[in-house]
């Protein structure tokens, strides 16, 4: 409880920290959540907990388009098998709590395109069906250390990274993507991208897939199908239907399916191995504070066992 305590109120305190530091050349600003997290498996005993997190990013301009960034995370778990932070091979597998410097680096912004090198978080793919090391992960071993780039050049969005995983030990695979998509009209856009999986331990893969997005009044719908160069079970799918009701609340349907070696690395977005439904609700509870709940329904491609995830997170942003 005291660490749950202590959580909140460093929130508080880095909220008034960023008002004080407003006329200043850096820039903090952060979020503060609780969540509630219920995982289910077949044949096998339930877990639930609750995730209490600080995330706090400082911001720097550098002049002539450059900048600097740091964060700091840190997380309480009851349970810490649910956690954000990585207990496989950074932490102990009975850590309640860490806290990290886990991102920083420099930006340089020029025109509609932003270059950054560091330390970062980073989807590959418009779903992150391919890889995904998330900005919700919290310490270290949870990102990536590289350059990346994103963007716009006229009616074409631009993404790509030259990266290597943080990982513990002599572990260095490294990231190679870029996508290309075209917004061919206000309702409509597509997308191509290549990678690369260079793993210093398995065998490397390379990846293809391609994504478009069709909007119609308050709906969208966006659909991404990749393949892998492994022999067997070496695609993947992601199709996600949102339907924004007014300016707080949206819901949305994905349907997924993520073979063994359809992914990079077993790092997609999606679980690994596996099918299955995600059914989500957001709110926007006022200008700084938003709630989502989101139930996952799905089962082991290869066993056909059946687990399910429930969670509810409560956010406020400073």
């Amino acid at each position: 409880m005291k660490k749950i305590l202590a959580t909140i109120l460093a929130g508080m305190s880095l909220t008034m920290m960023s008002s004080a530091f407003a006329a200043e050349p850096i820039t903090l600003g952060g979020d503060v959540s609780v969540k509630y997290d219920k995982d289910t498996s077949s044949g096998e005993s339930s877990s639930s907990g609750s995730l209490y997190t600080l995330k706090l990013k400082g911001e720097a301009e550098l002049g002539n388009g450059w900048g600097a960034y740091a964060r700091l995370g840190a997380q309480y778990a009851t349970q810490p098998e649910l956690a954000d932070y990585n207990i496989d091979s950074s932490y102990d597998s009975d850590r309640k709590s860490v806290i990290a410097l886990d991102q920083f680096g420099l930006t340089y912004k020029k025109k509609n395109l932003v270059y950054k090198l560091g330390r970062q978080d980073i989807a590959v793919g418009r779903t992150a069906l391919l890889y995904s090391r998330a900005d919700s992960n919290i310490g270290k071993n949870s990102f990536v250390d590289g350059l990346t780039i994103s963007g716009t050049m006229g009616i074409i969005d631009l993404a790509g990274a030259v990266v290597r995983e943080d990982n513990t030990g002599a572990e260095d695979n490294k990231i190679y993507a870029i996508r290309t998509g075209v917004n061919s009209s206000a309702n409509l856009d597509w997308g191509l991208t290549l990678a690369s999986y260079r793993d210093s331990v398995n065998a490397s893969t390379n990846h293809w897939a391609v994504d478009s997005t069709y909007k119609f009044g308050k709906s969208s719908v966006t659909g991404e199908y990749t393949a892998s160069s492994s022999n067997t079970d070496n695609a993947a799918y992601a199709a996600t239907w949102n339907y924004e009701g007014d300016d707080r609340t949206a819901v949305y349907v994905t349907s997924f399916r993520v073979e063994a070696n359809g992914d990079m690395g077993k790092q997609s977005d999606f679980d690994n191995d596996n099918k299955g439904i995600y059914y989500g609700v957001t709110h926007k509870l006022s200008e700084v504070d938003s709630m989502e709940v989101v139930f996952k329904d799905q089962r082991y491609i290869s066993t056909g066992q059946k687990n399910t995830k429930l969670e509810a997170t409560v956010t406020h942003s400073f």
